[in-house]
């Protein structure tokens, strides 16, 4: 018989848990599948409708650093803090420093994942600020969390370079990577015929190679191959596009395994990912992978099992991936075939156990190394 104590985690997250982002996404997974997690987020900024087990403290912010938070939910992050275990934060801002002030405050232990890697591809003012911002979150997290978890090696190789402390990294890291629910991976995708479709999902935004994919739907309007676009962002996209592009927009988290059924191909041509959760959703779904050659995506996807890479921004290599899938149904049906299978290894029941064995190291004091 299991004599083990219960914990009570406190997962804290920057947007409401139905936001349309992968942090989200992924911190409602664990939620759904660990009864010893609560959920605190900061704002609602979608105004979704709140998780089961999530308080939101409808923060208002500025330039995503500088937050307002009315007196009585103050009182309420204090005691949600004061109440738990564990925090587990899920940082990217100032907001989040002061999560863990108050933990530190209340003598509390401290995890955090992070999601996003520093880079300074496409650099802009804008950019340079992001970053900055999260150099400076990062590594004050690391000299006072208890364990920093990262999703893949290359995602901890990032941070080790920026890191001022990087003894204190190799003592403190954990590798844990997304997940996909086990409910969403279907047992057999029974294949399209005529058009081929292939859909982009995430953020519009020159990072994520959304003018790339523009240029490449338009070289390719000839050739039956439609586009879906999925998501939101603030990049004005040109009001004249390609015919064979399909706005969707932003849909509901919920909904977007339907967009995700009427495609062939996955098509992510970023300059810079972690380890995406619509890789996960489209392998869940047997679609074909095409993505950028990069760090942490060459973790996940083995070249001619699950897809195909190609340089970022190589717009060329791009459209002979599309043409040559085009001409060779074959493939698409057994890449399929293997993205079904592999997508197990991925599922929210391993993860969310890996982070139990997190939570108990943490708890008990047992600082473990990468």
């Amino acid at each position: 018989m299991n004599h083990e104590p219960p914990m009570k985690v406190l997962i804290c997250n920057f947007e409401s848990l139905r936001t349309p982002s992968g942090v989200a996404s992924g911190t409602a997974k664990l939620l759904r599948h660990l009864p010893c997690l609560e959920a605190l987020t900061t704002r609602n900024a979608f105004n979704t409708p709140l998780e089961e087990r999530e308080a939101n403290l409808e923060a208002r912010t500025r330039y995503n650093e500088i937050f307002w938070i009315k007196p009585a939910k103050l009182i309420l992050m204090n005691r949600k803090i004061r109440e738990s275990d564990l925090i587990h934060l899920r940082p990217f801002n100032f907001s989040e420093l002061i999560l863990l002030l108050i933990a530190k405050i209340h003598r509390k232990k401290c995890i955090a994942s992070m999601h996003s890697n520093i880079n300074f591809h496409l650099l802009t003012y804008i950019v340079g600020l992001e970053m900055a911002r999260l150099f400076i979150v990062y590594n004050l997290i690391l000299l006072l969390a208890d364990k920093v978890v990262f999703l893949t090696c290359a995602h901890f190789e990032n941070y080790r370079k920026f890191s001022l402390w990087k003894k204190l990294l190799e003592k403190k890291s954990s590798i844990v990577p997304n997940a996909i629910e086990s409910h969403r991976i279907i047992d057999y995708k029974k294949q399209i015929q005529g058009r081929l479709s292939c859909i982009f999902v995430g953020r519009f935004e020159k990072r994520k190679g959304i003018f790339d994919l523009l240029t490449v739907a338009e070289q390719l309007q000839e050739e039956d191959i439609e586009f879906l676009l999925v998501g939101y962002g603030s990049l004005q996209i040109p009001e004249k596009i390609s015919k064979n592009i399909k706005m969707i927009g932003w849909v509901p988290n919920e909904d977007l395994f339907r967009h995700y059924d009427q495609c062939q191909i996955f098509f992510l041509p970023s300059y810079s990912e972690v380890f995406s959760n619509s890789i996960l959703e489209a392998m869940a779904r047997g679609l074909v992978l095409l993505t950028s050659d990069i760090p942490g995506v060459r973790e996940i996807i083995q070249e001619g099992r699950n897809g195909y890479l190609f340089p970022p921004g190589d717009v060329e290599k791009m459209k002979e991936r599309f043409l040559y899938l085009k001409r060779n149904p074959g493939e698409i049906e057994r890449i399929s075939r293997n993205n079904l299978a592999d997508a197990w290894q991925f599922t929210v029941e391993k993860q969310a156990e890996k982070y139990l064995d997190v939570y108990r190291k943490v708890l008990s004091h047992d600082q473990g190394h990468l």
